[in-house]
């Protein structure tokens, strides 16, 4: 047996580990599973909240994607990623897979072609593709003969760049999408080209910030680029669950019921069938058939 002081000293050294751990381990409580279940799926993808408003479909239909398959997969907790990095560096994020494990992206990106598993739905139904110029009127033509007459402004790194810069069109690129905004109010170039799917709410959210701005009225800008969600490989259950969702959707036609209800509206302010054409080649896909039969949407 130790003797009775060697016991208190023993005693004495254990209350004050217990002690010393105690907080940590209260602190770490919410990060332990019960014995025997399972971990709570974590989804990562960049959102900096009222920024990405823009974004409000595409969050959306995550989320629903997610409910849905609540029977299969359990519970999930989304974990907001609160910056706005450049496709190469989206790229690298989510190829490791521990900030970002989902992004959306189109075939053939420098996103696409990192370490994801791509499910090949266009979430926006090719909407992305159609592009109208968010302008300062100060600073655009009255007559635009040709796409390459204009200087087009990209963010940093935007996919789109190397689309545009394909066509002989001239960009130049801001450090942020915000820093576009203060670009054009000073003419540094004469059209910010936004989907469909967002440049009518873009327009509306920045006009009182931005008084000058318009929406551009004749052109349309098109070229194929499909958004597929893209899941880092490092999550394949993510990738399993989301393709799970979208099928679940689509059969039942909610999904098609949450397109419209983002976009019919503003489709019918944009009145694309009105407009003149500039369709380019993308050189992320295929050239056969590009720019050769009438977009979709336009029939």
């Amino acid at each position: 047996m130790y003797p009775s002081r060697l016991v208190s000293i023993l005693r004495l050294v254990c209350g004050l580990l217990l002690g010393f751990a105690g907080p940590l381990l209260a602190q770490s409580g919410a990060q332990q599973q019960p014995f025997g279940s399972s971990p709570v799926m974590e989804v990562r993808y960049y959102d900096r909240g009222i920024k990405d408003a823009r974004h409000a479909y595409k969050f959306q239909l995550i989320h629903e994607l997610l409910e849905i398959t609540r029977a299969e997969y359990g519970d999930y907790r989304i974990i907001p990623f609160d910056a706005e990095p450049s496709a190469k560096r989206q790229a690298l994020l989510i190829s490791e897979g521990t900030v970002l494990n989902l992004t959306w992206a189109s075939p053939g990106t420098v996103i696409a072609s990192a370490d994801v598993i791509s499910i090949p739905v266009d979430i926006l139904k090719g909407l992305l593709g159609y592009r109208i110029c968010l302008i300062n009127p100060d600073n655009f033509p009255t007559e635009v003969k040709r796409l390459e007459e204009l200087v087009i402004g990209q963010g940093l790194n935007w996919s789109d760049v190397d689309i545009y810069r394909a066509n002989a069109v001239e960009v130049r690129q801001g450090p942020s999408f915000e820093a576009l905004f203060d670009m054009l109010a000073v003419k540094r170039y004469q059209c910010l080209p936004l989907g469909a799917d967002e440049v009518a709410f873009t327009w509306r959210e920045k006009k009182a910030s931005y008084p000058f701005l318009e929406m551009e009225q004749k052109l349309l800008i098109y070229y194929d680029y499909p958004i597929y969600l893209q899941i880092s490989k490092k999550t394949p259950e993510l990738a399993q669950r989301l393709e799970l969702g979208l099928a679940k959707l689509m059969q039942n036609g909610r999904f098609d019921a949450l397109f419209d209800h983002y976009h019919a509206q503003d489709l019918e302010l944009l009145a694309l069938r009105q407009r003149r054409l500039f369709c380019l080649i993308s050189p992320y896909l295929s050239a056969a058939g590009q720019c050769k039969d009438t977009p979709l949407l336009l029939r």
